[in-house]
């Protein structure tokens, strides 16, 4: 005699195809999830690496554009008497200036600071992790004009475990 449906339960091999088929399914989803995980920090590093890079670019382009621009940026320089070395100047004792002293953009040409430091030269603690390069160089040829009236600041900010991202601006000649 059959049992009623109501009392009829799995078979042997029905609950262990069961098992095997959650068991791939799980693994499945917790290696999904697992890789999410892992790229979950991803937007706060970068959130924080462009909050530095801008940091960076407002201190760089409040500068001179040259070392021989006066203050006020007038009369700008020309390409006989602007800098035709970018870097931080030379000082009379031999020695480059210090990141404190530096008020011309291209004085940041070359500049790779880990940890990152602020215009003061104060460690920002928050960033301690992160490494900043910049770049400097004349760029009035981007815009079809000559070079001394235009300077490409780089700046690359690499967060922790990241790759490196890049900001830009240009400063004028004016």
């Amino acid at each position: 005699m059959k049992a009623p449906a109501s009392e009829a339960g799995f078979s042997l091999i029905e609950i262990v195809l069961t098992i095997a088929i959650i068991g791939v399914a799980l693994t499945v989803m917790i290696a999904a999830w697992a890789q999410m995980a892992k790229r979950t920090g991803d937007p706060f590093f970068q959130a924080k690496a462009a909050f530095l890079g801008q940091a960076y670019i407002e201190e760089i382009l409040t500068k001179r554009f040259d070392e021989n621009t006066p203050v006020g940026g007038l009369p700008a320089c020309t390409a006989t008497n602007c800098s035709s070395a970018l870097g931080p100047d030379a000082q009379s004792d031999g020695s480059t200036e210090l990141r404190s002293a530096f008020d011309d953009v291209d004085d940041y040409n070359g500049l790779v600071e880990t940890p990152s430091e602020n215009a003061l030269g104060l460690v920002r603690p928050e960033y301690n992790d992160y490494q900043v390069s910049i770049v400097v160089a004349y760029a009035g040829g981007d815009f079809s004009r000559p070079a001394h009236t235009a300077k490409k600041v780089d700046v690359w900010v690499t967060p922790p475990g990241e790759t490196a991202i890049r900001f830009t601006a240009y400063r004028g000649n004016y």
